[in-house]
Formats: structure tokens, sequence, C-alpha cells
């Protein structure tokens, strides 16, 4: 059993999360280009746009001080940090760690200021998915790093992994979740 705790958080249905990374990449101009050059708007875009205002800042934590935790947003919406050796793969075009800072990128856009606080769970209870923060920060990274208007019919993992700079795994749960595609 993980010792990853969950958070409840605003139920939210799936449309609703994919149209706020939607959103996000319409602000930007990306809608047209495939891959999302996700450490560019974490370190250069966001704190631009709202740092001023809530005080934001993206920072790079230490192994020692983050420990197992790759990455970790304030619910107030003051920092999203991300540990160093996961930023480093990521500037690197690291698959996994593009997906970790997308995940803590929907966890700021879809958690933060919510009015009720996070209901921490224990290790054993399991939320539905429409209520989990951590499954709604999935499907947000999942929907902003790969747009279901640039994955094709007949796209495999491998396709999907080369366009959208992401891991194995993630490309294909990707595609067994659209139904589309080759899931190989």
């Amino acid at each position: 059993m993980s010792d990853i705790y969950d958070y409840r958080v605003s139920p939210l249905k799936w449309t609703q999360v994919d149209g706020v990374a939607d959103r996000l990449r319409e602000l930007l101009h990306l809608t047209d280009i495939p891959y999302f050059p996700v450490v560019e708007v974490l370190e250069n875009v966001l704190p631009l746009v709202v740092g001023d205002e809530a005080d934001f800042s993206f920072q790079v934590g230490t192994v020692d001080e983050m420990g197992n935790a790759e990455g970790l947003t304030c619910p107030e919406g003051s920092f999203i940090r991300i540990r160093e050796d996961v930023y480093e793969e990521a500037c690197s075009g690291g698959r996994r760690p593009r997906y970790t800072l997308a995940h803590e990128l929907g966890h700021f856009l879809l958690h933060t200021g919510q009015n009720q606080p996070f209901a921490r769970t224990d290790r054993f209870e399991k939320l539905r998915a429409f209520e989990s923060a951590e499954k709604q920060a999935d499907r947000f990274a999942a929907t902003l790093l790969m747009p279901e208007q640039h994955i094709m019919a007949f796209d495999n993992t491998n396709a999907v992994m080369e366009r959208f700079g992401v891991s194995k795994t993630a490309a294909r749960i990707r595609l067994e979740k659209l139904g589309k595609g080759l899931a190989i």
C-alpha cells in the first residue's frame, strides 16, 4: 500500500478539468503545437501572470528538503516547488518529469484558493476520481501535455511519446482513456 495521501477537493467533471488545460493552451497561443513547453511556462510565464498579485514563486528544492516528494504546490497558491533532480531532468527533456511539472501546474490552477480547505485522506481511503486532488491533477497533466486534437486515430504509444515528450506509461494511459490509437 502506498504512503501517498490524497486530498478531497471540490468535485469537477473531466470536461471541466480538460477545459482548464485547453484554456491555458489557448491563452498561451499553443493550441496548434503538440509539444507543451511546461518548464518554460512554470519558470517564465506563470510567475509573470500571477507573481505580483499572489506573491507567487516557482522554486526548486533540494532532495534533502523534499525527500520522496517530487513536487509540491502550496494550497494558497504562493509557490510550486519541484525537487532539483526532477527539475534538472525535466529541463533536459525527461519525459516523466515533464508530466510531474504539468501535474503540479494542475494542482495550482485547479485547487488554489478553493472555498473549502483540503481534507486529507488516510492512505486506506479511496476517493471518487472526480473529488480527488491527485486524479484531477493527473487528468489536467494528460490533457495539457497530450491534447486530444493532436492524437490521431491510429497512433501508437511510441508515436504519442515522441510527439508530446511523455513517458510510455502516460502515452499508453492517455490512448486507453481516449479510446484512440493502438495502446501498445
